[in-house]
């Protein structure tokens, strides 16, 4: 499955969403660091002092990846549709 991108909220945070269309599943906070720039990953809530660091990563693309789905009440991921083939259909025409 394709994750979706972070929403950038400003120059330095980003908003990441999973299952819940409405609450954020994390943040993502970037620090500027002599050795390079830093993303922290807190896990979200809508009181700041109740987010819990969960890891520091170099790169928004892996804090990205690290932020999982919740799993579904049957345990399997929600289907997100076919993927693109190149086979051709028998009907389709030349």
């Amino acid at each position: 499955m394709i994750e979706p991108r972070p929403i950038r909220f400003d120059v330095d945070t980003w908003i990441v969403m999973r299952n819940d269309k409405v609450l954020p599943k994390a943040v993502i906070q970037r620090v500027h660091h002599r050795q390079g720039d830093r993303y922290l990953l807190f896990r979200w809530d809508i009181d700041p002092q109740k987010r819990q660091l969960m890891n520091v990563v170099d790169s928004l693309e892996k804090a990205n990846d690290l932020v999982l789905y919740d799993p579904t009440p049957t345990g399997v991921t929600p289907f997100a549709g076919y993927p693109p083939t190149t086979v051709k259909s028998p009907r389709a025409r030349p």
